[in-house]
């Protein structure tokens, strides 16, 4: 037991170490090459960032009517010009800003004039300069407040402040995805492979928050199996951890609750029925109440078509909304593969090292008395392939409704407004190849014959107190 735990330790310090060396050393080429400015929804994650940085990301929001009748909340927040009034912020999607990785951005030039700009109080948003503060929960903006905070307090000028709030987000990505690293009992390396993806990387060390989203899914992965290989019941203390990562799933971007599912597959001897009920049960009791009061009061969705009426259609016609949505998932990787480079390297990366998992599992032959011995046995990986299909579909759902109007798109169309970042955070979901149930479960008992009978009754009977 001692020397499997040393090796196991020895596996945890090389795969972090490979994470850190390669994460680091993208991390610095993204840092220096690319804008702090360039990036996705810069009207979110910039001004999220410093609205949680000056203490003005709980300002109540003013409650209007956009033309398609959706209900708006607009979050004002006010400040130094310089920061929410930068006109090089140069908005983007991933895999255009990282087609060359080592290319340098020409926008950062034009960001860095901020510095030598006069300041001037103003306040967002306004006819010109759009903002989407309060689309997330706030603390999804933590490590970029703290970080844009220390900028503001030690005297930098804007775009070093900004890139304080980069490099917060980054320490934070790396302790939390080099912690799930630890956390997770086999396919250490694979994690690595995930964690420092270049995509991955530059989310990491931009001001998204997406960042946050991958490194929380990570952690809820790699502790969940944790759990799984354990042969003792499932503490309260590990208990209570498993229901707070669930809540912030839930809240930080409530697709990837899905993730949760994987706690309904674990074998009674670990966690019973009663006790995955009362999970789920404490965590809906912790999340929904949270979260309904802040979605009612703050969170903004913006829509470029009525929701309402796509709610209405999406009742109507589900069977439309199932097949139109599988296609997109179907076509998916014709996709990615239209972009290029950008995705091809990391993919083959991904599948290398999966591969490599796969052929060095070797998981115990399956008893083919039983027909359902199989599906037992097998309960991680097809659970992983629920809960990846349910954040796939939902993750597609919601631009369905915002971005989309159901009642004009024909079956096999293409959904506007879905980005291949939203499945980056389940990624970790391919470790499931290499994770089994105990071999001893509740649900999966060992069998016994005639001779065990006789012999255990005859115990009981000589251990009956009336002989």
């Amino acid at each position: 037991m001692k020397l499997q735990a040393k090796r196991l330790n020895s596996h945890s310090t090389y795969a972090v170490l490979l994470f850190l060396v390669i994460s680091i050393l993208e991390g610095t080429v993204f840092l220096t090459n690319v804008g702090a400015l360039t990036l996705p929804d810069g009207d979110m994650h910039a001004n999220a960032s410093y609205a949680m940085a000056t203490g003005q990301i709980l300002n109540l929001p003013e409650r209007s009517t956009d033309k398609f009748g959706n209900p708006v909340k607009s979050q004002h927040i006010s400040g130094d010009s310089r920061y929410l009034h930068n006109k090089a912020m140069h908005n983007a999607l991933v895999m255009d800003i990282i087609g060359d990785p080592m290319a340098t951005d020409p926008h950062m030039a034009n960001q860095r004039l901020a510095d030598h700009l006069p300041s001037t109080r103003v306040t967002l948003p306004d006819k010109s300069f759009p903002s989407r503060t309060n689309q997330y929960f706030p603390l999804v903006y933590l490590p970029q407040g703290i970080g844009v905070w220390v900028g503001l307090h030690t005297g930098l000028g804007p775009y070093n402040v900004w890139q304080c709030g980069r490099i917060a987000n980054f320490i934070f990505y790396l302790f939390l995805f080099g912690l799930s690293i630890v956390m997770i009992p086999r396919g250490k390396y694979l994690m690595a492979v995930l964690g420092s993806l270049y995509p991955t990387i530059f989310m990491a060390t931009s001001l998204m928050s997406d960042a946050m989203f991958i490194s929380v899914c990570a952690c809820f992965i790699a502790y969940f199996f944790s759990l799984s290989t354990r042969d003792r019941p499932v503490t309260r203390v590990q208990m209570g951890i498993l229901i707070g990562l669930t809540v912030c799933l839930f809240l930080f971007k409530t697709v990837y609750v899905a993730l949760a599912l994987l706690v309904w597959a674990l074998p009674g001897s670990l966690l019973t029925t009663k006790r995955k009920a009362t999970f789920t049960g404490l965590s809906a009791l912790i999340t929904l109440p949270i979260y309904g009061l802040w979605s009612s009061i703050y969170q903004n969705v913006p829509a470029i078509v009525s929701i309402s009426d796509n709610t209405h259609f999406m009742f109507r016609h589900p069977l439309k909304v199932i097949f139109t949505i599988s296609w997109n998932l179907m076509e998916f990787p014709k996709t990615l593969m239209r972009i290029g480079s950008a995705v091809l390297v990391p993919t083959l990366f991904v599948l290398a090292a999966w591969l490599i998992l796969f052929m060095s599992s070797r998981p115990a032959p399956v008893d083919q008395s039983s027909p359902t011995a199989s599906v037992r046995r097998y309960r991680y990986i097809w659970v992983s392939m629920v809960a990846f299909f349910c954040v796939a579909f939902l993750a597609y759902l919601f631009p369905y409704l915002t971005w989309n109007d159901m009642t004009v798109m024909k079956n096999a169309q293409a959904i506007q407004g879905f980005q291949g970042r939203y499945l980056t955070p389940i990624l970790p979901l391919l470790t499931c190849i290499c994770f089994f149930p105990p071999e001893r479960t509740a649900d999966a008992l060992p069998p016994h014959n005639a001779a065990d009978t006789i012999v255990g009754a005859s115990e009981a009977e000589s251990s009956s107190p009336t002989r």
